[in-house]
């Protein structure tokens, strides 16, 4: 009998993906067990991704000679609400390692760590502690943006909650295949974050799954909108030039901060519309028990977010520290994308926690000064 090992090592991920605490600290042991039977597990090899170089769009800020200060200027600003934002316009993003500054028109250049100083020291901080990060921002006014390293593929953890359960607003309720009061079984459970796993509920109406998977970050939820209403995720993946089918068809895949962008500009159109059932969308993605974008920026400004996070294990490289959505300033709208393969667990493993809320605060604040209108 043929051994589907891709396949089997899919399942394993999502397994551990979702042990309770105490058994991701058993996890070495049981390799150990595993190891003593004689059994391997090939993890596959991780290519390398050749990058193309990046044209310069003028000078530091400062210095800017005159026509590189036309050609940052001559994309087009009309306002949050009635910009429509083509995926391609984040292909601009660098991904690379050196930070960028980018516009629709795909016109860019790479900014000096001296433009940046507080993105470069937040930078500096997750590669001395091991790790790296990479993001995507993107003013829907102004379209501009700024990226560094927007091809860094990381585990998406949670963060795919929230373009699934916009999906299943957007393209299932919105159209008549599915309703918000349908009755949902709890024929899967899973471990991890969320409440479903230890309630007493056996049934649920729709409406109380997609809400229970955005603010509770329910792995049981999410499990049950995968399970019953996954058909055509991967569909409305692509209208937001994200490839999901590549993903083979796993629930927790590993993706970049282009991706990530790339799926929120998805989200952000359809609040935006303000059309079927968006309203409630924005209403949860206000809602979310944790937000590392919302714990910084929040004070200040309303923050729609879905965060992702877990730890790393012997088995697979799934450590992660994540959040992305849409920050709404007075000044308009701008889309946040933040992806590492830091460690954290909100229970057991928080030390890390500083490395990303640094980060958002320094491109915030180049959001406001290199950004902005």
């Amino acid at each position: 009998m043929a051994i589907d090992v891709s396949a089997g090592l899919r399942r394993l991920r999502r397994r551990v993906r979702h042990l309770p605490g105490w058994s991701k600290v058993a996890v070495p042991v049981l390799c150990g067990v595993v190891a003593f039977f004689g059994i391997a597990t090939a993890l596959g090899a991780t290519a390398d991704r050749l990058e193309e170089p990046t044209p310069s769009l003028g000078t530091a800020v400062d210095d800017a000679a005159p026509a590189a200060d036309a050609e940052a200027s001559a994309a087009p600003t009309p306002s949050a609400e009635a910009a429509v934002v083509a995926p391609s316009a984040l292909d601009a993003a660098s991904g690379s390692g050196d930070v960028n500054l980018f516009d629709a028109s795909g016109s860019q250049r790479t900014v000096d760590a001296s433009e940046v100083p507080g993105v470069a020291a937040a930078l500096d901080a997750f590669r001395e502690a091991g790790y790296e990060a990479g993001f995507v921002v993107y003013d829907f006014a102004t379209q501009r943006g700024l990226g560094c390293n927007a091809d860094f593929e990381c585990f998406s953890a949670s963060t795919i909650k929230a373009p699934f359960v916009t999906y299943v607003a957007q393209a299932l309720v919105d159209e008549g295949r599915a309703a918000l009061t349908d009755e949902v079984f709890e024929d899967i459970v899973m471990d991890g974050t969320g409440i479903m796993a230890t309630d007493d509920a056996s049934t649920y109406d729709l409406q109380t799954v997609l809400t229970n998977t955005i603010v509770y970050s329910d792995n049981t939820g999410y499990a049950l909108l995968r399970d019953d209403y996954g058909a055509g995720f991967d569909e409305w993946a692509a209208a937001t030039g994200v490839d999901a089918a590549a993903w083979g068809g796993e629930w927790y895949p590993y993706y970049t901060p282009r991706d990530l962008a790339k799926l929120w500009l998805g989200v952000g159109k359809y609040l935006r519309s303000g059309s079927g059932q968006a309203a409630l969308c924005e209403e949860l993605f206000a809602q979310t028990g944790t937000s590392f974008i919302r714990r910084t920026l929040g004070a200040d400004h309303q923050v729609l977010a879905k965060a992702g996070y877990e730890i790393d294990t012997p088995w697979y490289a799934m450590g992660a520290l994540n959040d992305a959505g849409i920050v709404k300033p007075a000044s308009g709208d701008y889309l946040l994308a933040v992806m590492s393969d830091a460690d954290y667990d909100d229970e057991y493993f928080t030390d890390n926690e500083p490395l990303i809320t640094s980060l958002i605060a320094a491109l915030d604040e180049a959001h406001d000064r290199l950004l902005a209108a």
